[in-house]
């Protein structure tokens, strides 16, 4: 088993989204982790009218928990213990997020890795991480470290490019593997962003699909062929995606192009 890291250049449409309809489209047990120092977004949305039990102390009571472990004043501790379930399967887990971005401060990512790893190869657990924006000071830099792949969700706009190729460039240099996923709203083509973005893999294109995507981002009703829909079923895709991903040799790094303020490539 693995673990997978989804992140955003700030602004992206749906990283969370993505994440979440990952792993209610993930064919074994997977654990979605909410690692965003910005703030939990599945519980209030998707789960509000779906989870009527306590939803326990998510990721601060884990964080607290290795803290105490790695001081010898708690046992074993194990990711699983701190999830609730995401669907009626219940084979899709999640570690719900901070509620208060204040309370970042706290997480030992490190630790927090560890026990990720520990998770997919001992409990045989794969990991979904939705670490949110990444190029700041609070940025779970360990948590993309330690992940056997990492892919950045973005549009196809020149905003978006722009904001993810000082990343980008960071993360190459932090991450095993890197991905592209993008999501069709913008003008700009899949050739042209992967030359701007140092050419590296598009994993997945996800359609622009508004309806669908607020069944996830805000708990929407969902129609009878939502887990049919286009959306969900270019999800499952990315899945095989980043599986394969994971699998592969990381790649050498590649000089892109520069974005051009007021539009276009060079």
């Amino acid at each position: 088993m693995a673990v997978y890291c989804l992140v955003s250049a700030g602004g992206s449409p749906g990283v969370t989204t993505t994440a979440l309809a990952l792993a209610l489209s993930w064919p074994g047990e997977v654990v979605l982790a909410e690692c965003d120092p910005a703030g939990r977004r599945v519980l209030p949305g998707y789960l509000a009218q779906r989870f009527n039990g306590s939803p326990g102390p998510g990721l601060l009571g884990l964080a607290m928990a290795l803290d105490h472990q790695q001081a010898g004043r708690e046992p074993s501790v194990r990711v699983e213990d701190f999830t609730i379930p995401l669907d009626e399967r219940r084979r899709a887990w999640l570690l719900h997020g901070i509620r208060d971005p204040r309370h970042a401060g706290q997480v030992n990512w490190q630790l927090l890795a560890d026990a990720f790893i520990r998770a997919s190869t001992v409990s045989g657990l794969d990991v979904i991480i939705d670490a949110g924006r990444v190029g700041g000071s609070d940025t779970p830099t360990a948590l993309l470290q330690r992940a056997d792949g990492v892919v950045m969700v973005l549009g196809r706009s020149l905003a978006q490019v722009d904001a993810a190729q000082p990343r980008l460039d960071a993360l190459r240099s932090l991450a095993r593997r890197v991905g592209l996923c993008l999501i069709e709203s913008g003008p700009y083509g899949t050739r042209e962003i992967r030359k701007a973005l140092f050419g590296l893999p598009v994993v997945a294109e996800l359609p622009h699909a508004p309806g669908d995507a607020r069944v996830l981002s805000d708990g929407a009703s969902q129609r009878p062929s939502f887990r049919t829909s286009l959306l969900m079923r270019a999800t499952t895709q990315l899945g095989e995606a980043i599986r394969h991903l994971a699998r592969e040799p990381a790649r050498p790094a590649v000089l892109g192009r520069s974005v051009v303020p007021g539009g276009g490539f060079r």
